[in-house]
C-alpha cells in the first residue's frame, strides 16, 4: 500500500455511512502504523468542513502520500475536492449518496471497492466558478427547482430516480411558476448547465462525450418550450442522446456564462447558491483520483 496517511470523511447523518467508515478505518489501521488514520464526520457547515479537510492536507509532510476517502454522495465529494484540488493528495470515493454520479464516472459502484486489491491512480478535471469547485456540473433554472421538488422521502426510497421523478413533477408546474433565464442576447431559457461529467442528478445525461480528463465544458440549455415540446426534449435526454434533439442547445466550450441577475447557480446539486450571471471554466486534471483496479 503506497498510502502513508489517510483521512476518512463521512457524511455522518446516515447511520449506515458511519458503519462503512468504521470498516474503512479498521482496514487502513491494519495496514498503516501509528496514528496514520484520521476520521472526520461531516458537520452542518459546508465551509467549516472544507476548512478542516484543507487543514489536514496542509499538515502532511513532504514525503507523505496522503489519501482522502470520502464516504457519501456528490455533495460530500464536492467538499473533499476543494481540499484536494491541485495537490498530490489522492481522492477515493465510496459511493453512499443519492446520485453518486462522480463515482459512477470512475466505474465505482460497490462501497467496498477500496478494500479489494490495489487501486489505479487517474487524473480528473473539475469545473470552477471563481474559487468554487464543481465535480459534475454548475446549473441554473430547472436544476435549482429540482432541489425543491425532491422530498426526503423520494431521496430515501427512489434513490437516484428521485431526480427523474422531480423532473417529471416540474413538467406539470403551471407556466407562470416555471423557470426563466435571460442570456446576454436576450434569449429565454428554462435550464442551463455547464458540465465536466457525463451525467448529473442520478444519471441524467447532459454531456454524453465527457471524459475524465476533459479540457472543455459540456453545455446543455433548454429553451422556454410548451409542455409537450419539453416532453420531446426529455425523450432525447432519457435516450442519453441530448445532442440529437433539435430543441436543446448543446455545445462544448472552454468557458460559459450562465444564469442572470434573477437566478442563482447550484453546484453539484448542493445548496451553494451563487448569484448569476457567473462564468464557469475547467481546471484540467486538477484531481488525483483512485479508481478500481484488479481485485485480489
Amino acid at each position: 500500500m503506497q498510502t502513508t496517511k489517510v483521512l476518512i470523511y463521512v457524511k455522518s447523518l446516515v447511520a449506515l455511512n458511519r458503519q462503512k467508515a468504521a470498516v474503512y478505518r479498521e482496514f487502513f489501521s491494519s495496514h498503516l502504523a501509528g496514528n496514520a488514520v484520521t476520521l472526520v464526520e461531516s458537520s452542518p457547515e459546508r465551509e467549516y468542513d472544507i476548512g478542516r479537510l484543507k487543514q489536514w492536507v496542509r499538515r502532511l509532510e513532504t514525503d507523505d502520500i496522503g489519501e482522502l476517502v470520502v464516504i457519501g454522495g456528490d455533495g460530500s465529494v464536492n467538499i473533499a475536492a476543494h481540499a484536494c484540488v491541485n495537490t498530490a493528495v489522492r481522492l477515493s470515493v465510496v459511493p453512499a449518496g443519492t446520485g453518486n454520479d462522480f463515482a459512477t464516472a470512475l466505474g465505482i459502484v460497490n462501497w467496498r471497492w477500496r478494500l479489494q486489491g490495489e487501486p489505479v491512480l487517474r487524473q480528473r478535471s473539475v469545473g470552477c466558478i471563481d474559487q468554487h469547485i464543481f465535480i459534475n456540473h454548475a446549473g441554473a433554472g430547472i436544476s435549482v427547482a429540482l432541489r425543491e421538488l425532491q422530498s426526503t422521502w423520494s431521496k430515501r426510497w427512489l434513490k437516484r430516480y428521485s431526480y427523474l421523478w422531480a423532473l417529471v413533477r416540474y413538467l406539470f408546474v403551471r407556466p407562470s411558476g416555471r423557470c426563466l433565464i435571460r442570456d446576454e442576447q436576450g434569449r429565454a431559457w428554462e435550464f442551463q448547465v455547464a458540465a465536466v461529467n457525463r451525467a448529473i442528478g442520478g444519471g441524467i445525461i447532459v454531456y454524453p462525450t465527457a471524459e475524465l480528463e476533459t479540457q472543455v465544458l459540456g453545455v446543455l440549455q433548454v429553451p422556454r418550450l410548451s409542455r409537450w415540446r419539453q416532453l420531446s426534449a426529455l425523450f432525447w435526454i432519457l435516450r442519453k442522446q441530448p445532442d440529437k434533439s433539435t430543441l436543446l442547445g448543446c455545445h462544448e466550450t472552454a468557458t460559459f456564462t450562465l444564469a442572470d441577475a434573477n437566478n442563482i447557480i447550484e453546484l453539484d446539486g448542493d445548496a451553494i447558491e451563487l448569484q448569476g450571471p457567473a462564468t464557469a471554466a475547467v481546471m484540467s486534471n486538477a484531481l488525483n483520483v483512485y479508481t478500481q483496479g484488479r481485485t485480489q
